[in-house]
């Protein structure tokens, strides 16, 4: 399946910038082993597709898991998280659906992830299953700033060599969907004056690009598969994560955080 390869593709490219990038390796050994862990949720769970209840049932494992494997603020929080009920998590299930995962207060993130975590590979098969098509299938897709499959917000974007310049789109932070979006226009606010949507590299990373926009002050990174056709967006995106701080210093907000929150 697509979204077999693809999981592949991130956990191997992670490991690969683990070593490239020493600052982020922590976080990037981490995202391996989660991927790893998460494809082993299909294999071992088949029959589970959205159903909630399924979704539920598979957390107490995952939390052990967590106890384990996860960084140790991560961790520690695994003592809170195994007091909340089933019914408590269903909630969660439903909030991930419902409400957008910026907007959540810090101290929800560590069930957000959780539920986040265990959702995503089944609604990445299940978008893969019923799309099948990849980017060209979700190409005129040029105004909407949300997910056309699963309606979420885009966790990076990606540019492609497409004539003499670029063509840009969005990947989906839940499904992994990719849809083209305007060259120029911020996914947030639709912003399209070229002064108010500053662009801003750094040479560590010259492959990445932070997109942002000064009329609604956030922004998102943007994979250049131009300068390095081998990245891996939602990978490449964590390894940058100083891109991320300083984009914070300089008081901007990213439009949806990515599943380990960096």
């Amino acid at each position: 399946m697509h979204s077999e390869l693809a999981s592949a593709h991130r956990i191997a490219r992670a490991r690969l910038l683990a070593d490239r990038y020493p600052a982020a390796a922590n976080v990037l050994n981490f995202y391996a082993k989660l991927s790893e862990y998460q494809g082993s949720l299909l294999d071992q769970s088949p029959e589970i597709a959205l159903d909630g209840d399924g979704l539920v049932a598979a957390i107490p494992a995952f939390l052990a898991w967590l106890e384990q494997e996860a960084p140790a603020a991560l961790a520690t929080s695994v003592v809170d998280l195994r007091r909340l009920s089933a019914a408590r998590w269903r909630e969660w299930l439903d909030k991930a659906f419902t409400e957008p995962a910026g907007d959540f207060a810090q101290a929800d993130h560590a069930a957000m992830f959780v539920v986040e975590a265990i959702l995503q590979p089944f609604v990445e098969r299940a978008a893969d299953a019923s799309q099948g098509q990849g980017f060209e299938a979700s190409a005129t897709q040029q105004d909407e700033g949300t997910c056309p499959s699963c309606g979420d917000r885009p966790v990076v974007g990606v540019l492609r060599e497409e004539g003499h310049g670029a063509r840009r789109s969005l990947v989906c932070a839940r499904c992994a969907t990719e849809w083209a979006y305007r060259r120029v226009a911020c996914p947030g606010c639709g912003e399209r004056q070229f002064d108010a949507l500053p662009v801003y590299t750094a040479e560590q990373f010259a492959h990445i690009r932070v997109e942002a926009c000064d009329r609604c002050r956030r922004y998102l990174k943007t994979i250049d598969l131009s300068k390095d056709g081998l990245a891996v967006p939602q990978v490449d995106d964590l390894a940058s994560v100083s891109l991320d701080l300083w984009a914070r210093a300089e008081g901007y907000v990213r439009l949806r955080a990515n599943l380990l929150r960096t």
